[in-house]
């Protein structure tokens, strides 16, 4: 289990860092195609280059990791449930 966690977790981490990164590739994308961001702006355009960032690092964080944890999981599920369920059912009995 402790496996599983380490692994989220660090997938966690990769996610802390590409999501920024990518809201901030976004942001410079709609600063240099918007015709309203240039040079007598007010600043609202270059502050979208703090705030998004901020924003979408714990969310893409908590996703990284969430999918993770599902993928690994899925992973590790039983192949035959039948008998998953047929050796629980005789859990005790000698054979």
């Amino acid at each position: 289990m402790a496996r599983l966690l380490t692994k989220a977790l660090l997938a966690g981490l990769i996610g802390l860092v590409t999501g920024p990164l990518a809201g901030l590739v976004w942001v410079f994308g709609l600063m240099i195609f918007d015709p309203k961001c240039g040079v007598g702006d007010s600043g609202g355009c270059a502050m979208g280059l703090l705030t998004v960032p901020i924003v979408l690092a714990l969310p893409s964080f908590a996703l990284f990791a969430l999918v993770s944890l599902i993928r690994n999981l899925w992973r590790l599920r039983p192949r035959d449930p039948a008998a998953t369920i047929r050796k629980l059912r005789n859990w005790g009995r000698e054979d």
